[in-house]
């Protein structure tokens, strides 16, 4: 095997052996140097100098990563590892040593139905048959597929929530497609670049300027790995990507927005694909607290926080890796004494759900929005519909230097 990425061949060799990386989660359960960034590091450098053939075990290893990001927020010469492990995986994707089983049963299964979860693409708008939509609007909801086959609530209350407070948007039902997220984390490009061409191009019919998800994984790909897809494929990329938390934010700092106080005792569980892949820590918190809830932090948190477990192919793979890692979270949780885990992705309220077994709640932002705020509905367009937060709104929004004003009604 040789690897041609420019770099993976450059980084490969910056690496300094000093093992602050070992905060990887898989490392941290396995104890297998292996596994650790480490050790892939080693292992990229045997294959680069041509002194390692990697074979089915040290390919199986590589892929026992999230691709959470911890070890590049550590990285002491500050290589950019989550895109090493991504470009790495594709490389190995293209040298037929992968992908693994479960990972290539998941893109024949969405070559077939446009989900992973081998579902109909007929039943992907399921969710949505009680509500109606417009045909074109500036603001699309891209649901994604977790929450459209597996999180019902969420995708229902994100269109509950955009209704009430009067959001001008449209939704592509049965033509939206999966972001592309779980091939591009587990190297199996061909297939992203096509779902990419099949939702850019019903955005484009739709009139979309604006997509708005629930899903941080949805988001980080839609945000951060579009417009470079788009760049390679010669597309012209023009869309504002943003979270529904940072449209909450926005509505709420334009003064379209209250919310009945809560008093509860949470903690929060920053996605990885939100905090340290897009560096969105403050906006779910600042949210959280204007609705009065009392945030108790977890020991690992924002830059730190532990990831889920489920990411980057491991869920699907390697059960229980990813049941183990899910577990030492839920413990972090427990140990605060809250009440529920907050978090705001619904593949992370999945796993954490499945990792803690009841024994304490997990719950997503949009849902505590959607059931407590009050939208004042006080800046409306000719067709009597918000003006979805004013100019602020639809930016390509980080919204980390932009703190939420206290406001109180009365």
């Amino acid at each position: 095997m040789k690897i041609q990425n420019s770099l993976i061949n450059d980084e490969a060799f910056v690496c300094v052996q000093c093992n602050y990386c070992r905060v990887c989660p898989a490392y941290s359960v396995l104890k297998w140097e292996s596994v650790s960034p480490r050790g892939r590091i080693y292992l990229l450098r045997g294959i680069i100098k041509g002194e390692i053939e990697p074979d089915s075990r040290a390919v199986e290893d590589f892929y026992k990563c999230t691709t959470c990001g911890a070890c590049e927020t550590v990285c002491q010469t500050s290589i950019p590892l989550v895109e090493v492990w991504e470009k790495a995986r594709a490389e190995i994707v293209d040298a037929k040593k992968a992908p693994l089983p479960v990972h290539r049963k998941l893109r024949e299964v969405a070559e077939k139905n446009g989900n992973p979860y081998g579902e109909r693409r007929g039943e992907r708008a399921k969710w949505a048959r009680q509500y109606e939509f417009k045909d074109r609007a500036d603001m699309i909801y891209f649901a994604g597929c977790t929450a459209s086959y597996r999180m019902f609530e969420l995708a229902k209350s994100t269109v509950e929530f955009l209704n009430k407070a009067r959001v001008n948007y449209t939704y592509a039902k049965e033509n939206e497609y999966c972001c592309g997220s779980p091939f591009l984390r587990t190297g199996q490009r061909e297939i992203a670049y096509e779902f990419f061409r099949k939702n850019y191009g019903e955005w484009k019919k739709r009139g979309v300027k604006t997509i708005v998800t629930t899903c941080s994984g949805c988001y980080r790909t839609i945000a951060k790995d579009y417009p470079e897809i788009a760049e390679e494929l010669g597309y012209e990329w023009n869309f504002k990507v943003i979270h529904t938390i940072h449209l909450i934010k926005d509505l709420f700092d334009s003064g379209k927005l209250q919310f009945e106080r809560r008093n509860d005792r949470i903690t929060f569980h920053d996605p990885c694909h939100l905090g340290r892949h897009m560096k969105v820590y403050d906006v779910p918190r600042d949210i959280l607290k204007e609705m009065g809830y009392e945030i108790v932090e977890m020991e690992h948190t924002r830059e730190e926080s532990l990831c889920c477990g489920a990411g980057g192919g491991v869920k699907s793979q390697f059960k229980d890796l990813a049941m183990s890692i899910g577990k030492r979270r839920i413990e972090e949780a427990k140990e605060t004494g809250a009440e529920m885990i907050v978090s705001a992705c619904p593949f992370c309220k999945l796993h954490l759900s499945h990792a803690g077994n009841e024994e304490i709640g997990v719950v997503d932002v949009i849902e505590l929005v959607n059931e407590w705020a009050k939208p004042l509905n006080t800046d409306k367009s000719k067709d009597g519909e918000q003006k979805a937060g004013g100019v602020e709104i639809g930016r390509n929004n980080r919204s980390e230097d932009i703190q939420i004003e206290r406001r109180r009604s009365g």
